[in-house]
Formats: C-alpha cells, sequence, structure tokens
C-alpha cells in the first residue's frame, strides 16, 4: 500500500495472514482488493487518511495476534477510516463501507479471530 510506513506494513502482514484462512477474511481481502486503486489514491492525496489506516492498521493487527476482544479504541481507529472513505470515495466504495460499518457495529466486544469465524 502506497504511502505506509514499515510498522504498518508489518500489521498489514500479520492482518494478511489472519484474513487469508477464513471465508469472512478473504471476503474483507476481495473488497480491498475491488477498491485498491482508489484507496491508494486516497493515500497518496490525504495524509490525514493515510494517519487513519496506519492506526487502525496497528490496533486491529494487535488486537488479532493478541486474540483480544476488539476495544473501543480499535473501534473507534477502524471507524475513523470508513468514515474518511465514506466522505472521500466514490459511490461503490460508499456502498462497500457501509456493508462494513455494519459488520463493524457487531464486531464489539467480540475478538478478529471470533469475527472471522462468521
Amino acid at each position: 500500500m502506497n504511502g505506509i510506513g514499515e510498522r504498518e506494513l508489518g500489521a498489514t502482514h500479520v492482518l494478511h495472514q489472519k484474513l487469508s484462512c477464513t471465508r469472512v477474511g478473504m471476503r474483507w481481502e476481495r473488497i480491498l482488493s475491488t477498491h485498491a486503486r482508489e484507496v491508494e489514491v486516497l493515500l497518496a492525496v490525504h495524509a490525514d487518511v493515510r494517519a487513519h489506516v496506519g492506526d487502525a492498521l496497528c490496533w486491529l493487527a494487535g488486537a488479532g495476534e493478541a486474540c483480544n476482544p476488539l476495544d473501543e479504541a480499535t473501534v473507534a481507529a477502524v471507524s475513523r477510516v470508513l468514515d474518511d472513505l465514506q466522505r472521500l470515495g466514490t459511490m461503490d466504495l460508499q456502498r462497500s463501507v457501509a456493508c462494513l460499518r455494519d459488520e463493524l457495529a457487531m464486531a464489539r466486544g467480540r475478538s478478529l479471530d471470533d469475527l472471522l469465524a462468521g
């Protein structure tokens, strides 16, 4: 991903390993892949979006490695990214964000492993 640092790249690797093992995770990766070019452009143009994505990646990777429930800080970090994508993205990306936002609402108090198990 364009514009993210080493810490975020490490978090991306951790998340990819987790996501690639489940049906739900592979669906999330397909959503990202579908919108990858648009997200890369937003990261290149908007420093705040780049920072929000970096934070969310690190929070999610940390929660995924520890198998802890997603806490308010993690949910807030992901929500900021979804807000950015909703505000700046195309209609197609906005539709995907709406679906992901629904899943995030159900994620509170559950671990990433629980979410990925479906």
